[in-house]
C-alpha cells in the first residue's frame, strides 16, 4: 500500500510540479550569459576566442579519451550481458520515424551546415600529413566530415541513454532527468543539491550547445530566403528568420513529441532524402560515387589515427580547430540525447538502443557528406568554383548558396534547402525544450510529457543565446567555443552517470529486485511511494 493519501498520489504521479531549483538556476546562468553577450559583443568576443586557444590545446587529450571510452562502452552494451534486455514493453515509434528522430534531434541544421562545407575548411589543413590543398588532401576532406559525425559522434550521443532508459523504462522510476541515472553512486543525495547542480550543468550546456546549432542553421536560411528573392543579407533578415523558427519550435514544442516533433521529422527526413537524391541524380553521379566509396575506405584505413591523432609536435591545429570542437560539441548535447534516445526507445533493446544511433545515424549522417559536400568537391576540382577560396571571404551560409547556384532549378533547391534546415533547427529545439522541460518537472511517467506552459518557456529562451551571438557576427570560433566551454564540466557529469549505472548493476545486475514484475518502490527526498497502486 502507498504511504501517501489518494490526494498525494495523484500529485507525486501527474506529470508537473517545477523543481524550482533546477528551473530558476538554470534561467539566472542563461541571463548570466546572455545579457552581457548582448550589451559588449566585441569584449564578449574577445574573451570567447581566448577561451577556445585554452582550452583546444590544453585538454584536447581529454576529448579524444572520452571518444574512445564512449565508443568502448557502446560496444559493450551491444555485444554484452545486458545486449538481449529490453527497454519496457511496447515500442512507440517505427525504426524510420525512430532513426528520424534522432539525426533531426542530435545534429539539425549542424549536418546541412557541415554536410555542405566542411570540406572547404579542412582544405586549409595538411590533412594527413598531406601538402595543403593536395589531391590526397582533397580525398581526406569526406572521410574526416564522415568521421566527425560517425560512430564516436554518436557514441558519445548514446553513453547515458541505457543507464536512463533502465532507471525510467525498468526500474519505473517516474523521474527523467541526468541527475537520476547517477543514483546508483550517489544514493539519495541525487534528490538534494548534488543532483540539483548536475542538472543545472546539463541545463546550461544543452541551452549554450544548442546555440551552435541555431547561429549554424539561421544564416543558412536567411541566405537562402536572400539569394532566391533578391533580399540584402542583413542581421534584420537573420533576426526575421530566428523569430520564425523559434515560432514553429514553440508550435510543434506546445503540441508534443507524438503529434509535434514525430510528425515534422518524418517529413523532414523525407524532403532531405529527396534532396539528396535530387543533387545525387542530376549532379556528377560518377563522381559522386567514386568519392564517396573511397572516402568510406579511406575512413576504415585511418579511423584509429583519426580517433587519437593530437599532433603533439604542432604541425596542424586541426585535430584542435575541429575534431575537438566537434567532441565538444557532441559532450554538451550528451546528456541531452542520451535522455531523448531513452525516451524515445521504449521497447527496444539495449543493442538496438546503441547500435541503432552508432550505425544507422552515422550512416544517415554520412549521406550529407557524400553528396552535397562531393558535390562543392567536384566544383573546386574541376575549377568552376574555388570554394576553398571563397570560404575565407564570406560566410559559409553564402558559400553554400554559391555552390547551390550549379545545381539545375538552382533557386527550387535553395528554398527546399532552407526549408529543411528551418525544420531541422526546429525539430532539434523541440526536443531540447522537452528535455529542460522534463528536467525541471519533478514527476514524469512514460505516458506523460511536461506541462505545455513549460515547454513553451524554455523553447522561448533557447533563443537567447543564438542572438547573442548574432549580435557578435564573430567567426565560426565564437560558436565552437560556445560548445567546448560547456562542454568541460558536462563531460564530469557523464562519466559520473556510466560510473553510477555499474556501481548498480554490480550490485544488484539489471533487475532491480525481485518485484520488478510489478513495480518497485523509489524514494524523492524522505518520502516513498509505491507505483503498484497507482
Amino acid at each position: 500500500m502507498s504511504r501517501y493519501t489518494e490526494t498525494e498520489q495523484a500529485s507525486a504521479c501527474a506529470p508537473g510540479g517545477i523543481r524550482t531549483a533546477c528551473f530558476v538556476g538554470t534561467l539566472a546562468i542563461v541571463l548570466a550569459i546572455c545579457v552581457p553577450l548582448i550589451a559588449y559583443p566585441a569584449e564578449g568576443e574577445r574573451i570567447i576566442n581566448r577561451l577556445f586557444t585554452l582550452i583546444t590545446r590544453d585538454m584536447d587529450w581529454l576529448y579524444l579519451l572520452a571518444g574512445l571510452c564512449s565508443l568502448a562502452l557502446i560496444l559493450w552494451f551491444a555485444f554484452g550481458p545486458l545486449s538481449g534486455k529490453r527497454l519496457g514493453d511496447t515500442v512507440e515509434y517505427s525504426t524510420f520515424s525512430w532513426i528520424g528522430m534522432l539525426i533531426c534531434a542530435g545534429v539539425g541544421a549542424g549536418i546541412m551546415f557541415g554536410g555542405s562545407i566542411d570540406w572547404a575548411y579542412y582544405l586549409a589543413y595538411p590533412l594527413g600529413g598531406e601538402p595543403v590543398g593536395s589531391p590526397r588532401a582533397m580525398e581526406l576532406t569526406c572521410a574526416y566530415g564522415m568521421f566527425h559525425w560517425g560512430p564516436i559522434c554518436w557514441a558519445i550521443y548514446a553513453t547515458l541513454a541505457v543507464p536512463i532508459g533502465y532507471s525510467f523504462y525498468v526500474k519505473k522510476v517516474p523521474i527523467l532527468n541526468i541527475s537520476q541515472a547517477c543514483h546508483g553512486l550517489l544514493g539519495d543525495r541525487v534528490h538534494g543539491w548534488p543532483g540539483k547542480v548536475i542538472d543545472i550543468l546539463f541545463m546550461v550546456g544543452l541551452v549554450a550547445g544548442s546555440a551552435t546549432a541555431l547561429g549554424l542553421g539561421i544564416p543558412i536560411v536567411a541566405a537562402g530566403v536572400a539569394s532566391c528573392f533578391g533580399l540584402e543579407h542583413s542581421f534584420t533578415l537573420e533576426l526575421i528568420i530566428l523569430a520564425l523558427v523559434t515560432l514553429l519550435f514553440s508550435v510543434t514544442s506546445s503540441l508534443g513529441l507524438k503529434k509535434g516533433m514525430h510528425r515534422l521529422s518524418d517529413f523532414n527526413v523525407y524532403v532531405a532524402l529527396g534532396l539528396l537524391l535530387y543533387v545525387f541524380l542530376s549532379g556528377p553521379t560518377l563522381f559522386l560515387t567514386k568519392t564517396s566509396l573511397n572516402a568510406a575506405g579511406l575512413l576504415a584505413s585511418h579511423f584509429l589515427r583519426m580517433v587519437t591523432a593530437t599532433d603533439p609536435l604542432g604541425g596542424s591545429s586541426f585535430t584542435q580547430d575541429w575534431t575537438v570542437f566537434y567532441y565538444a560539441w557532441f559532450v554538451a548535447y550528451a546528456p541531452f540525447m542520451s535522455l531523448f534516445i531513452a525516451k524515445i526507445s521504449r521497447g527496444r533493446t539495449v543493442r538496438q538502443v546503441v547500435l541503432g544511433p552508432v550505425i544507422l545515424a552515422s550512416l544517415g549522417c554520412g549521406l550529407f557528406y557524400m553528396v552535397f559536400g562531393n558535390f562543392g568537391l567536384h566544383l573546386q576540382a574541376t575549377g568552376q568554383l574555388d570554394v576553398a577560396a571563397l570560404v575565407k571571404t564570406v560566410k559559409g551560409a553564402t558559400a553554400i548558396m554559391a555552390v547551390a547556384d550549379f545545381i539545375p532549378l538552382a533557386s527550387a533547391f535553395k528554398l527546399m534547402f532552407a526549408l529543411v534546415t528551418a525544420i531541422s533547427m526546429a525539430t532539434t529545439f523541440d526536443a531540447v525544450s522537452f528535455a529542460l522541460a522534463a528536467t525541471t518537472t519533478a514527476t514524469l511517467t512514460p505516458e506523460d510529457e511536461p506541462a505545455r506552459w513549460n515547454r513553451l518557456f524554455w523553447a522561448i529562451c533557447l533563443a537567447l543565446v543564438p542572438l547573442g551571438i548574432l549580435l557578435i557576427d564573430g567567426p565560426l570560433s565564437v560558436l565552437q567555443t560556445a560548445s567546448i566551454v560547456v562542454g568541460l564540466p558536462v563531460l564530469i557529469v557523464l562519466w559520473l552517470g556510466v560510473a553510477a549505472f555499474f556501481n548498480e548493476y554490480r550490485r544488484t545486475g539489471w533487475a532491480p529486485g525481485p518485484e520488478d514484475a510489478v513495480c518497485v518502490p523509489w524514494t524523492v527526498g524522505e518520502k516513498e511511494i509505491d507505483h503498484e497502486s497507482h
